[in-house]
Formats: C-alpha cells, structure tokens, sequence
C-alpha cells in the first residue's frame, strides 16, 4: 500500500490508508487511544481501541518511528477535519528513552544554550520547525524575485587564496603546504560574474572571524548576494532590493500567514511606494532630536542603538518597517566609489529593517586604474587578486550590488530575541555548526591556574594574583584575603538531575544559590556534583574552584552581584591561590549568562 502525507487525508475519507511518521504524543482516555502521528506534513490524531495495541503505545517515548494502516474518518476534533480509526499499528523503531526536552509540547519553553544543546530534538516541535520553513521560503522567493529580474544564479567559492574583503578578520586554513581563507564575502566572485551574465546572483555560506558574542553575530552566515552591470545609478540596484523584498513578503504572507500568528508577530509593513530613504548625516540629526543623543561620530556611521531608534522613525512617520540609510563614510572599501559630490561619503546604502541592517551595498569602482589605486592604499597584495583584476583590465561596465543576510532577516521577521535562533546550527566563540566547541582537557589544578592567567594577560584584563594558606570554604577564604563575603565569588558545579549535564553557578560568598532560577535557566532541575567527582574529573579540589567553568567545559550562570562589583575575588584553580578581578570583566571572559541566582 502507498504511504499518505498527513495534508492529503481529507481526500481519503472512508478509505483505507497508510501512514509512515514519528510517535508525538499518546494519550490513554479510558478505553481509547489517541496516538498522534507526526510526519512532514504535519499531525495526525490516531484513535485507537485495541488492547494489546494500547499497551505496546503506553511503553513508548516521543520519536518512535510508527506505521498505521486504518480508515480515515471525517471530525471536527482536529486542524485537518480528519482522523484515523479501525488502525493496525507497527512500531518500527521503539523509543523507550525519555527525551532531555519536551518537543511535542507547543512551545519549548528552554533559554537559548538548551535549545541548541539539544537542537536535534528541538527541530520537531513544529512552532521551532516553522521558522527554518519560513526561511526556505526565503531562500525561495530571493531566487524567484532576481531571475524574473534578468539574474543569472552560480556558485562562488567558499575557499579563498586571499581574504574577500579588507578590514574583517578572517579564517586560515590549512591547504597541502600553504594557507588558504574562508569566504568573508563572496564580493570578488559576483563582481567577476557581471561580466558573464551582466545581472549575477548567489546564494551561501561566509564567515566572520570577528570575537562578537552578542545576540546579532556569528561567525557562519549564509549570504544572499547579487550584482549587476550597465547603472546609471546605484538606486538602480535598490530599486531590485526592493522588489525581492516585495516578492519575499508576499510569499511568507501566501504561505506562512498562520505561522507568524502563531508566533504573535505582525507582518513587516511596507510602504506603497518606494522604500523611504534618508542619508546617514540627516539620520544622525533625526536622532539627535529624538533622544538628545549627539550626532557627532568619529566615522560617519550608525551604531546598534542609532538603528533601532531610525527605524521607530521610519515606522512612526513613514509607515515602513524598512529605511535605506545612504551616503556612509568615505574609503568604505577598496571596491566603492566615494561620493564625487561630497568627499566624506561613500556611494553606500544599507537597508534597516525593525531596528537592525539586514541589507548592504555599494556602487563598485568599475575602471581598472582607479580600482587598483585604491586597492593598493590598502595594502593588499595583487598576487591574490589575479582573476579579479582581469574583469576590469578588459572592459567592465558601471556596476552595483548588495547583500542579505538571510539570519537576520529571518530574526526580524519574527522578533526573536537572538540571532540563533533563527540559525540551525549556529558557529559563535561557544559552538562550531552547533555543537559546544571540544576544548582543552586540563589535568590538573595547576594547569587551570596558568590557564586562567594566560586568558587574562592575552585579553589585557586588569587582575591581581596572590598566593596563600590553603582554605576550603568562603568565609575562610574572605578571611584570609581581609575581604567581606560579598566581594567573593562563590563558584558551584552542580549537574543535570535528567541529563547529566555539569554546569557551573556563580554566586557572592555570602548567598545561597536558588535552585528554582537554575532550573528555570537550564531546563530541568540540579544537583551539587560531588567533591569527589569534581576533583576526578577537574583535578581541582572543593575550596580551589574557579568560576572559569568555560574553561571545564560547562556553561557559566553569574549571579547579577558578582557581574557588577567592582573588585571580586576567587580561588583560582587551587586552594592556595587567588585572583581579584572587576566584575563585568570576569562575567565577559567566563562567557557567562548574567542573571538573579542566588537568594
């Protein structure tokens, strides 16, 4: 019998079908079953009345892999308006494990580091799945928008002989018996495929090595390009951004209205006409008046909190979730034209979208000379830069482009709060395409001291160390130090009383740490680990634990009291030995999540 996707049961009422899926959820109601059956089109409600049957279900965790043959039937009990009943079921793959989160709930109520420890699960709640589906839609509709414009899709490279832009930091990699870098950008590519297809467009991953942990960064993203030749003006290529962006909105609505409601979100507002438009100078000004903020920069540019205070601008008396900013600082990069109208600006635009730039480009510098004047001010070596350079030696014409972040868009078109979100498996300074980055297994007490050390002095945080008579606890720690309780962190390892899971709570000497705000930042309740346990498997002994838990491979949670004095003090790896530190420096080189855990 041919398999049925669960969006095509309400053209099989009364007949016999076939239904290959995961187990999502079982409930007993007296003499009933509900099983509910979830495959890529969605749910679907299972009645089931058989003894032996109910038993096998009742023994089997989400994520069982199931096939039903039973009859569909017409109700009003479900969001597709059909069940199926009379089933045999057959448990092809049985789950007895409880999972470490709840996915078949509607919403998987965990913070960020949770959900992607456990991102493998969390893609089948449907509310989380919803947003990677939107995304595809995305992805879809850039593609759609750009070919009906006369654009032509390929392929750059992702690994570069000589970094793609200037003035980002890249990632070397080793290539046979040299060095090679992933793609910042893939700039040097579309601008080459202008001359080939005149209108060129791609669509990939770039990376940033660039230290951020903030809720807006990673180091992978994937990057919607385009490009094209014979402008006359660079608002020619804005006029393209916006119809894909018409195009992308559109398509979300048509197809993902009911998700967006589901998430509480409304959909982007867009003007009738064109997108409003202001320079970045007048912008400045706007929110000097606004907030009293100065419009005084060192570079002609917009900082987070200048964006999102334009785009409530943008909203409020132009109706538009979405502003081009124009005419930024001079020398942007080798590759753009300086304003011939104004020498401090640049032929730049970026698009701001409900407070943050999710689009950017430039008018190139298209005639050879220029270009590689310009290009060697900046110190860059033409030995990499070979193919480049013959684009423009042998005829190119007056060009354009820009680029989305695909990441960014999607985290605004649902207001979420991080950037991760909205990326499956993200790469920041914690994880590598999701996963928590293997770091260096220390073997003794010894080597977190001088590990410790070493972090501060290459970061340049201020920091006192000294050495002492071996203490155990807190108060004798403070008493040695002549210090009060308060000023000393208290570091604690607790573990995962479902998963295992070790991390590391950071609270003043004089508090007690509150279980129920540890359970409610990791997902499931703690316990302390056990000084044997930490000692076999850190080599450090209970009085000597630092609040380094990154560099033992867990998450850090920091009581708010500690991030924010002004001296803190801590063993530092041994009993023996302390660090005093500033607060919010320590909280930033722990990479630790600030919040109330202590009481």
């Amino acid at each position: 019998m041919e398999r049925i996707i669960s969006t095509e049961l309400s053209g099989y009422e009364s007949k016999e079908v076939r239904l290959d899926g995961w187990l999502h959820n079982f409930r007993e109601l007296g003499k009933l079953g509900f099983l509910i059956v979830r495959d890529r089109g969605g749910l679907v409600q299972v009645v089931v009345d058989n003894k032996d049957t109910l038993k096998e279900l009742a023994s089997l965790q989400p994520g069982s892999v199931v096939r039903v043959v039973g009859t569909v039937k017409k109700t009003d009990s479900t969001d597709i308006g059909v069940e199926v009943v009379n089933p045999t079921v057959e448990i092809k793959v049985p789950i007895k494990e409880v999972p470490p989160v709840s996915y078949n709930k509607k919403s998987i109520d965990v913070n960020i580091d949770t959900e992607l420890d456990y991102r493998p699960l969390v893609l089948r709640n449907l509310k989380k799945q919803a947003i990677f589906k939107v995304q595809a839609v995305i992805l879809q509709k850039f593609a759609e928008s750009l070919r009906s414009q006369g654009f032509t899709e390929f392929k750059s490279p992702v690994i570069m002989s000589a970094p793609s832009e200037s003035g980002a930091s890249v990632f070397e990699v080793n290539y046979f018996e040299g060095k090679a870098y992933l793609a910042q950008s893939p700039q040097v590519y579309k601008q080459i495929m202008v001359t080939a297809f005149e209108r060129a467009f791609c669509v990939g991953p770039v990376f940033r090595a660039e230290k951020h942990n903030t809720t807006r960064h990673i180091m992978e993203l994937t990057q919607m390009d385009a490009e094209m030749g014979f402008i006359d003006n660079y608002d020619e290529a804005m006029q393209i951004a916006e119809n894909v962006i018409r195009h992308i909105v559109d398509g979300v609505v048509e197809t993902s209205k009911d998700v967006f409601a589901l998430y509480g979100v409304e959909l982007p507002k867009l003007p009738n006409g064109r997108f409003p438009k202001i320079k970045v100078r007048e912008a400045l000004e706007i929110i000097e008046r606004r907030i009293g903020k100065s419009a005084e920069r060192e570079e002609l540019d917009l900082d987070p909190e200048d964006e999102r205070e334009i785009s409530k601008w943008a909203l409020e008396e132009k109706g538009s979730d979405f502003l081009w900013v124009v005419n930024f600082k001079s020398n942007k990069n080798f590759y753009t034209w300086d304003n011939p109208e104004e020498a401090s600006e640049s032929l730049s635009f970026d698009l701001e979208f409900r407070g943050l730039e999710m689009l950017s480009g430039t008018h190139r510098i298209h005639e050879y000379e220029k270009l590689f004047e310009r290009f060697k001010e900046q110190g860059l070596s033409e030995a990499y830069y070979e193919h480049y350079f013959q684009a423009f030696k042998y005829g190119m014409p007056s060009e354009a482009g820009f680029s989305f972040g695909l990441e960014r868009l999607t985290m605004k078109l649902f207001n979420l709060q991080n950037i991760r979100e909205a990326t499956l498996f993200p790469s920041d300074l914690k994880r590598i395409a999701g996963a928590n980055r293997i770091k260096e297994k220390l073997g003794s007490d010894k080597e977190v001291v001088a590990k410790i050390k070493k972090i501060l002095d290459s970061r340049a945080v201020a920091y006192e160390f000294s050495e002492h008579e071996a203490v155990r606890t807190s108060e004798e720690a403070a008493a040695l130090r002549g210090t009060s309780l308060s000023n000393g962190a208290k570091a604690l390892i607790l573990s995962g009383k479902k998963t295992n899971t070790p991390v590391m709570v950071v609270i003043p000497g004089d508090k007690k740490i509150s279980f129920e705000a540890v359970t409610a930042a990791i997902g499931e309740k703690a316990e302390f680990e056990k000084p044997e346990n930490i000692l076999a498997t850190y080599g450090i002994k209970v009085g000597g634990v630092p609040p380094f838990g990154n560099l033992l491979g867990m998450k850090v949670y920091m009581d708010s009291a500690i991030a924010q004095l002004e001296q803190v003090s801590f063993n530092a790896g041994m009993q023996t030995c302390s660090i005093t530190m500033k607060g919010e420096d320590l909280a930033e080189v722990t990479e630790a999540e600030v919040g109330n855990f202590a009481v």
